[in-house]
């Protein structure tokens, strides 16, 4: 599934593509993929509206959309497991698997493709009727390191659950907690009562400068409906049965929250959480 940096170059590029282009006609190929509202008042209100931003939160693909004598409303696209954008002419042939196509008065449209029909697109006039219950930016400077280790220690679980739950942070997914859990030398199964305030700091920093490694590379090709043109390389994820890259042991694999999860068990040993449990008398 498409991460952050996937989500973030997608974002670059279309707003390179449609900033300022006003849309004259909406196709949906495929129902489901509209989330809200009803398909027919979703094509009604895009026609003639322009696309004033195109911004991220999480993996939501947010374009901010201006209409004349009307409120301003909001465009979330979410590209799940295989979906993807493009700007391509209005006049070449649809794709076997384009599910929403928005003309553009230039010429041009910008398609949305899905073979497997999971992405979908959400229309809006409050933005936080969708994003309101997303966790912290990873990139945000808000999000210092006192600030990452007071919420880390504030919930229950185990880190690689943590860092895949979007109401924790919002955008990182399996294969990203994977490498910076691997580059802070954690183990998947940590519980986040038993990480110091230092590996934390240590984990925030190892995560930010993955994901901007990731964004400069455009993202992976790994994965699964993880864009083509990405060209970050994962040093931990999927690595199962190679040598570390740090030590040469044998990368190992296991399921964590039903999520396949890549880890070196030389570099990253479980240990016990450091609060001692009050035994019952």
């Amino acid at each position: 599934m498409p991460e952050l940096p996937e989500v973030e170059s997608t974002v670059r590029y279309l707003r390179d593509k449609i900033l300022d282009s006003r849309i004259v006609g909406a196709e949906v190929h495929w129902a489901r993929t509209i989330d809200r509202p009803a398909v027919r008042t979703f094509q009604r209100t895009l026609i003639g509206s322009r696309v004033s931003e195109v911004t991220r939160r999480g993996k939501f693909i947010v374009m901010k959309l201006t209409r004349t004598k009307k409120p301003d409303c909001f465009l979330l696209g979410h590209l799940r497991m295989s979906g993807s954008m493009d700007v391509i002419r209005s006049t070449s042939p649809l794709a076997k698997h384009d599910r929403v196509v928005l003309r553009l008065q230039n010429g041009k449209d910008l398609r949305f493709n899905d073979p497997r029909k999971f992405g979908r697109f959400y229309l809006v006039e409050e933005l936080t009727e969708i994003t309101g219950k997303l966790g912290y930016e990873p990139l945000d400077a808000a999000l210092t390191e006192t600030v990452f280790f007071q919420h880390m220690r504030s919930k229950r679980g185990i880190l690689k659950s943590l860092l895949l739950d979007q109401t924790f942070l919002a955008g990182v997914g399996n294969i990203y907690a994977d490498e910076c859990l691997w580059k802070a030398g954690l183990h998947p199964r940590r519980t986040a009562d038993s990480v110091t305030e230092e590996e934390a700091s240590l984990l925030l920093r190892e995560l930010r400068a993955t994901l901007l490694e990731a964004i400069d590379s455009k993202g992976t090709d790994a994965g699964d409906g993880v864009v083509e043109e990405g060209l970050y390389e994962p040093r931990a994820y999927a690595r199962d049965g190679e040598p570390c890259l740090k030590c040469s042991t044998v990368m190992q694999r296991m399921v964590v929250g039903q999520r396949g999860t890549h880890f070196c068990p030389r570099c990253q040993p479980l240990r016990r959480s450091r609060i001692q449990r009050k035994r019952p008398k």
